[in-house]
């Protein structure tokens, strides 16, 4: 409600996964903002072309997830780094930090061994456009879309059309129970809390856990 004019000093820095230029053509980004921004352009190449820089990022994951999450994960064993710097990293730098944010989770010493860590398969290179990410180390699991196709899950299982994606199903479930439960004991049993700690919203987390037959000790 003032009308005392303040000057700021600022600089803006801006990142996409998109084609501006081509998002332009489509009429889905703004030519004068884009020609507002575009200043000084930077090419940042995928993790997987600069793996090298995997054990700075780290170091650094685990100190920003040591505050947030009351731990005290001292270091990382060489051989986890290892397999860290192997792994394919389809979701970029969000994957590596959901992948340490679960780990240092579940963590039960003050090192991170080659054991504890949670990779999944390295999926084959496919252009970020045509990918669904999603964000926290709980979001990929908590998904109850699993919308395979059954005669592709019965050739590779070798078995019965549907019996793989039972298991599947089951072992999610047992997954999501484990994590439900360790973010409930590292809480204290505060909803609220836990809900945040494996991003996702309260009122999700309370139907999750209906479902699996957890009981809400705040009802």
């Amino acid at each position: 409600g003032g009308i005392k004019t303040l000057k700021v000093n600022v600089r803006l820095i801006t990142a996409t996964n998109r084609d501006l230029e081509q998002e332009i053509k489509n009429g889905n980004f703004r030519d004068d903002l884009y020609y507002r921004l575009n200043v000084v352009p930077l090419q940042i190449p995928a993790l997987r072309f600069r793996k090298s820089d995997i054990p700075l990022l780290v170091e650094h994951i685990i100190k920003k997830f040591n505050e947030r999450l009351k731990k005290n994960i001292q270091g990382i064993a060489d051989d986890a780094v290892q397999a860290l710097e192997g792994h394919n990293w389809p979701g970029n730098i969000r994957e590596l930090e959901n992948v340490l944010e679960r780990t240092i989770l579940f963590c039960k010493g003050e090192r991170i061994e080659r054991v504890d860590l949670q990779l999944t398969s390295s999926a084959p290179d496919v252009p970020i456009s045509s990918r669904t990410t999603t964000s926290g180390a709980m979001a990929p699991i908590l998904d109850d879309d699993l919308e395979d196709d059954d005669a592709v899950t019965a050739e590779l299982a070798g078995a019965p059309s549907g019996s793989l994606k039972d298991i599947v199903r089951a072992e999610t479930s047992r997954v999501e129970r484990e994590l439900i439960i360790k973010a409930l004991d590292e809480t204290g049993g505060n909803v609220t809390q836990a809900a945040r700690l494996l991003k996702i919203s309260r009122k999700s987390l309370q139907m999750k856990m209906k479902e699996l037959g957890l009981r809400d000790k705040e009802a």
